[in-house]
């Protein structure tokens, strides 16, 4: 149930070359090894029956549930022509999907321009409903809290957004990341579980930042995934410092605020 495609392996790849960066960071914060095991996947029905069975076979110390925008935000044309043409909606978006993995087309100006002014006049299908994510993140934080042993973390879509998006489009995209933001917020705080998330949307520089993606102008390069692994340490940090709060509540400690 992991996504795939050339670009999605080279970002696995990079993301877990700064992975070792922040393990490394945080073993010398706190004193003793630290170990990841990443794993990518969509948010289908069975991502509570596999977080469960992710968490038997590797118990963890931490779940960090990171649940990005692009699943129930991303427009996709061969998503949209899949559905609306028929019986020949498959194989055109089959096709259509294979040409945006593809690094001869999505690294190719023309064809990206395409793309964009598809998505900004026709519109695209995302892979996923709001409401779908939104409960099958809430059964799979809920299998999660059932190990006692384990602190869940869960981190909300930020809105790091998307170039050359219109301003319609910045709005669509923000109200669906406001349902899914708001309705994990609210299930945290029931369940007190650690939630990083935000009520406004990342201000623009933080959103897209020249020179951080691959040819494609989507994917992290190695200087994105950068960036993304210091935003990591400091949420892993300020996470496990509120526990180490809870367990010690007379030991003042600091922590991040988002």
């Amino acid at each position: 149930e992991t996504f795939g495609g050339d670009h999605l392996a080279q970002a696995q790849l990079l993301a877990l070359l700064h992975l070792e960066i922040v393990q490394e960071r945080l073993a010398a914060e706190f004193g003793e090894t630290v170990e990841f095991v990443l794993k990518p996947c969509w948010p289908t029905e069975r991502l509570a029956e596999m977080l469960g069975r992710w968490v038997a076979e590797t118990g963890p110390d931490m779940v960090y549930i990171n649940v990005t925008a692009f699943p129930f935000a991303y427009e996709s044309l061969p998503l949209r022509f899949g559905r609306i043409l028929g019986r020949f909606g498959p194989a055109v978006g089959d096709a259509g999907l294979r040409f945006a993995d593809s690094k001869r087309w999505s690294h190719n100006v023309v064809f990206r321009k395409l793309r964009r002014y598809g998505q900004a006049t026709l519109g695209g299908d995302t892979h996923f409903t709001c409401e779908q994510v939104v409960e099958r993140v809430s059964d799979a934080i809920r299998v999660a809290l059932r190990s006692e042993v384990v602190f869940l973390v869960v981190e909300g879509p930020l809105g790091r957004g998307e170039p050359e998006l219109t301003r319609r489009e910045r709005r669509r995209k923000e109200a669906r990341r406001q349902v899914v933001h708001q309705a994990l917020k609210s299930l945290c705080e029931q369940l007190h579980v650690y939630y990083i998330g935000s009520d406004s949307p990342l201000p623009p520089e933080r959103q897209h930042v020249s020179g951080t993606t691959v040819g494609d102008g989507t994917h992290f390069n190695a200087a994105g995934h950068a960036r993304l692994a210091e935003d990591l340490y400091e949420n892993i940090r300020g996470a496990w410092l509120s526990r180490l709060a809870l367990e010690a509540p007379r030991t003042k400690v600091g922590s991040r605020k988002d």
